[in-house]
């Protein structure tokens, strides 16, 4: 009996070992980082960036994150200069990452970067590398200026990546200021037959209604009765990209119309300025026109615009139907306000 009792403790004593031995081991293998073999890792080979696969690289979960100084851009001026350069600096933030790519459409920068033919500039490097460790954070350059740049942000460590992806993230629009030329504003609208006035201009309690507004008045100074009143803006530099224009209108009537007719009201004409063309005199095609009568409130319209970077628009107020006494039977104001050059695209 005593030999059965010595056989049970001493196993006993084994197992109790044999536990607290495979405890241990558990403890350590949960305290160390498991690093997955290249074989067990699923590798899309056709990402913008893949998992290092090194031994001694970060692993688990990645995160790409970023932040950037100002990247949307507005311009007032139509004649905008050919060397405009525009600055935006980013700087990652990712988490647990080693490796690193920037992707700027659009955009030049002035180390450590490769700019292919569509002119997209790629920056990458290795926080572990001092010759490229400093691109974490990079000035970007933009000078095609106007329309819309997407960007990507891509971070990788041994097991895992992370990829970041904005369209139009870096965005350059034109707000017309709606000023009217003159010595202290040569860039604003041209405006012969003195016919229009800009918003500066319109604050009497007749023309209230169009308050931060280009008027057409009713009738010009310099033209007759049954005469059109132009105005017209040069615009240069604006790109070979698709581009919108918007704006609002109304049309402010001092005598409604009894007798609707479908005479052009408004209409906006466009010419392009090509090479050879300034000794040329050539009408404006339209673009964009009203014949309505019940445009009395503010409406947004938005015209494509050709793809050609100078060109000039032009806003033709046409006279209302005239009576046997050769004057206007239904005199109307036109009002615009609101007047942008947008990417094609937004």
């Amino acid at each position: 009996m005593k030999d059965y009792f010595f056989i049970f403790r001493h196993y006993f004593i084994c197992m109790k070992g044999f536990v607290l031995v495979m405890g241990c081991l558990i403890v350590l293998c949960s305290c160390t980082p498991e690093f997955v073999p290249q074989s067990l890792i699923e590798i899309d080979e056709d990402a913008l960036i893949q998992p290092t696969l090194a031994p001694d690289g970060r692993t688990g979960e990645v995160e790409a994150s970023f932040l950037s100084s100002q990247h949307s851009f507005t311009v007032t001026n139509s004649m905008i200069p050919s060397d405009t350069v525009f600055r935006v600096s980013y700087v990652t933030t990712s988490k647990n990452f080693d490796v690193f790519k920037w992707v700027f459409e659009g955009g030049t920068t002035r180390v450590g970067s490769t700019t292919t033919v569509s002119g997209t500039t790629t920056v990458e490097g290795n926080i572990n590398d001092p010759s490229t460790n400093a691109q974490i954070a990079v000035l970007v350059e933009y000078d095609s200026i106007f329309g819309g740049y997407d960007m990507k942000h891509a971070v990788a460590n041994s097991t895992n990546i992370d990829i970041i992806s904005i369209e139009d993230y870096v965005t350059f629009e034109y707000q017309d200021d709606l000023k009217m030329k003159s010595s202290a504003t040569p860039w604003g609208w041209e405006n012969p037959q003195d016919g229009w006035s800009d918003p500066s201009g319109n604050t009497t309690v007749t023309f209230s209604p169009c308050e931060n507004a280009m008027v057409g008045y009713y009738t010009a100074n310099g033209a007759g009765e049954d005469e059109v009143s132009r105005i017209s803006k040069e615009f240069a530099n604006f790109g070979f990209t698709p581009k919108n224009l918007v704006f609002e209108y109304k049309m402010d009537f001092l005598v409604l119309p009894n007798n609707p007719d479908n005479n052009v009201k408004i209409a906006l004409g466009y010419t392009p300025l090509v090479s050879g063309s300034s000794s040329i005199t050539i009408e404006p095609g339209e673009l964009w026109s009203d014949a309505s009568y019940d445009a009395t409130a503010f409406r947004q319209v938005v015209v494509p615009l050709p793809i050609i970077p100078s060109f000039r628009l032009s806003f033709d107020k046409h006279p209302s139907v005239l009576n046997s006494a050769g004057q206007q039977r239904y005199p109307f104001s036109v009002c615009i306000k609101n007047l942008r050059i947008i990417p094609g695209n937004q």
